[in-house]
Parts: structure tokens; C-alpha cells; sequence
């Protein structure tokens, strides 16, 4: 069964600022609680499909040392990509529309670093059966974590929602400087 330690785990590392939090706390921003609620089940479709496959295939990749270079490539030029979008938009004029701000942040979430290591390290080898327990806990956990960071953008002050975005793009584009750095070292 899923233990504390994994929860107590789970639940740092989900309130830790990252890019799916980044992406959510903006869209709070954008879209208030309510509207951009809707987005922590982006979040938890990413970390559904991300920790499955981390989890089902984590002896594999982990002894191809290319295979993860590739992968952490990727994912630092989605977050370059997502920065540079979210750079040129203004939350003041006008949002992101709620179905491209819904497929950024499963792809975002999808290539989120943390679904490596919840898959690869939080979910201890030979789970078996119990595989999507573990991981139906973790989505739990994502969800309540996803909302807090929406919430948090909603909190902001007017004159930081303005420039939520902005905000955004910075912090993506700063992960994907440090993915590029990981990858290439």
C-alpha cells in the first residue's frame, strides 16, 4: 500500500514552484479560481500519462543515459516555447483562450521533471498490482496542490495579475535554462 513517506514526499514536491505550478498560478491569475479550476485536470491527465510511463519504463531508460538527454531536451524547448508564448501575451489585454492554456499545461505537466521522479524514484520497483494505486494518489495529491497554486494566482494583487504572464515566462524560461544545463552535462 502507499505509505506516508511517499504522501508526506509527494505533497513537498508538488508544493514546490515548478512549471506546471508556474503555468497555474498565472492562469489564476488570468482566469480566477473558479474558470481556472478546470485546469487541474490537465494537470492530473499529465501526471497520469508522465508517471505511468516513468514508472513502467524507468530500468529501461535508465540505462540509456541518450534516452534522457533526449527527454530532458524536450522538455527545456516546450518550456522555452511556453515562455516565449506566454511572454507575448498580456494577461491585462486579453487571456490565454482556456482550451490552449488547458493544453499547455498537460503538455507542461507531461514533461514536468517531478513525473520522472515520482515514476522513477517516489514509486518504489515492484509495486505490481498496487502500480496505479500509487499513482491514483499521487493525481489526488496534484490536484490539491493545483488548486492551491490557482488559488494563490487569483490572491494576486491587480497590478501583479497584469503581468502574471510575464511572470510566468520568466520562471518557464529559467527551467528550461537549467533542463538545458542538465541535459547537456
Amino acid at each position: 500500500m502507499v505509505t506516508l513517506t511517499f504522501i508526506t514526499t509527494s505533497l513537498f514536491l508538488l508544493l514546490t514552484p515548478g512549471p506546471t505550478n508556474t503555468l497555474l498560478a498565472a492562469y489564476g491569475a488570468a482566469f480566477g479560481m473558479r474558470r481556472g479550476a478546470a485546469l487541474v485536470l490537465a494537470e492530473a491527465a499529465g501526471y497520469a500519462a508522465a508517471v505511468t510511463f516513468f514508472a513502467l519504463i524507468a530500468q529501461s531508460v535508465t540505462h540509456m543515459p541518450a534516452g534522457l538527454v533526449v527527454m530532458k531536451t524536450i522538455a527545456a524547448a516546450w518550456l522555452l516555447f511556453s515562455a516565449i508564448q506566454l511572454w507575448r501575451t498580456r494577461t491585462a489585454d486579453t487571456a490565454e483562450a482556456p482550451r490552449r492554456a488547458f493544453a499547455r499545461v498537460l503538455l507542461t505537466t507531461i514533461l514536468n521533471p517531478k513525473a520522472m521522479v515520482v515514476g522513477v524514484v517516489l514509486i518504489p520497483p515492484g509495486t505490481g498490482a498496487n502500480l496505479p494505486v500509487w499513482i491514483a494518489t499521487y493525481i489526488a495529491l496534484s490536484m490539491t496542490a493545483g488548486l492551491l497554486w490557482i488559488l494563490s494566482g487569483s490572491l494576486l494583487p491587480r497590478q501583479l495579475k497584469q503581468h502574471a504572464y510575464q511572470g510566468a515566462a520568466l520562471v518557464l524560461g529559467g527551467f528550461s535554462l537549467v533542463a538545458i544545463a542538465s541535459a547537456a552535462a
